[in-house]
């Protein structure tokens, strides 16, 4: 009897032992025990997300990139290089045409000493004053005709070609005239970006020249002088773009959108500082960040230059960091105490 009855109970053991868990045999109909675990997992990684999310600095920099003030400024259009070129070869046009006037007027006042000559010369050997009357007329009717063509002649003129002498002395001034630009260059956009400038006069100053030399008619000159001067601009404002350091005077709409760009990027940090540690730290930080909003805006409203703008709204950045920075290690602290805290009270205490 026993050897039946023992069978019978390990056999109900085995049956027992090999039946699968509920919610293997109805994956659909889940235990507690199994939704709690998943709850538990979640929160457990959800906890470990947080926890390191505030080992980490939320604020890395001072909100604002560093070519944020840069971006304000309008494009420079600097096109006094060309102006200088035009400049000189509008010189050397008017000292070519006040030449060309004197050599215009001393042409015609030897016409009109040669027919004084010749006519005191006719009137002495005329036979008769009718005879001087006469040939008198004669040679006025000749040098009025000579002065007339000279006078057409001369309006038809209107572009002689510079001597060597004129080129030359052209040339000479406007290297004068480039080496002075650069301490223009120096009070506008600082002593490096007059340093890497130079050697653009230089060039331009040399191109011109050619341009002078060739055997080119006004139209081609002027033609030739404005590829020069385009091409000293062009050099002028890269040079510029990458090293200048101008006196930056924001206006209100400027300093307006700086301001805006301060707060949105501080709403973002406060997102990230509720998230972590709660309406109540938002709060906190308010102070903190209106500090840094108002020297920020005291900063941009006085004229400097912009290395000496940038650098001062990189310190007020900097001095929002670490106070940023201060404020979360106090926050974590916080939090770890009041964490000790509940580890040490009793849960029914600790979850009144």
């Amino acid at each position: 009897m026993k050897t039946p009855l023992a069978l019978a109970f390990l056999l109900g053991i085995g049956l027992f032992a090999c039946t699968p868990p509920e919610e293997d045999v109805h994956p659909k109909r889940r235990s507690a025990r199994a939704d709690n675990v998943a709850r538990y997992m979640q929160k457990a990684q959800e906890f470990r997300g947080l926890s390191q999310s505030r080992a980490k600095p939320l604020v890395q920099d001072g909100l604002l990139p560093d070519k944020a003030l840069k971006a304000l400024l309008p494009p420079t259009q600097d096109t006094r290089l060309s102006g200088l070129i035009f400049a000189q070869k509008n010189a050397l046009e008017s000292a070519s045409r006040e030449h060309f006037a004197h050599q215009a007027a001393d042409e015609t006042s030897a016409l009109l000493t040669q027919f004084r000559d010749e006519a005191v010369k006719a009137v002495l050997n005329a036979p008769t004053p009718q005879d001087a009357a006469e040939k008198l007329e004669e040679m006025n009717t000749a040098y009025s005709q000579k002065l007339a063509s000279f006078a057409a002649q001369q309006k038809t003129l209107s572009w002689t070609a510079p001597d060597a002498e004129q080129r030359s002395q052209s040339t000479q001034a406007l290297q004068q005239a480039a080496q002075a630009m650069l301490s223009e260059i120096s009070r506008d956009y600082g002593d490096l970006c007059a340093q890497k400038a130079e050697p653009i006069l230089q060039k331009a100053a040399g191109d011109y020249a050619l341009a002078l030399s060739s055997d080119n008619d006004r139209d081609g000159l002027q033609r030739e002088l404005a590829r020069v001067g385009t091409q000293a601009d062009s050099a002028f404002t890269a040079v510029v773009a990458k090293y200048g350091d101008p006196v930056v005077s924001l206006s209100d709409k400027q300093a307006a959108s700086l301001r805006a760009q301060l707060i949105a990027a501080h709403q973002e940090v406060e997102k990230q500082v509720e998230k972590l540690y709660g309406k109540e730290a938002v709060l906190q930080t308010r102070d903190i960040f209106e500090t840094y909003k108002q020297a920020a805006d005291a900063l941009v409203r006085t004229p400097a230059r912009l290395s000496q703008m940038q650098e001062a709204l990189f310190q007020a950045g900097e001095k929002y960091r670490q106070e940023m920075t201060a404020l979360q290690v106090r926050l974590n602290e916080e939090l770890e105490i009041n964490a000790a805290k509940v580890r040490g009270t009793p849960l029914s205490l600790a979850a009144k």
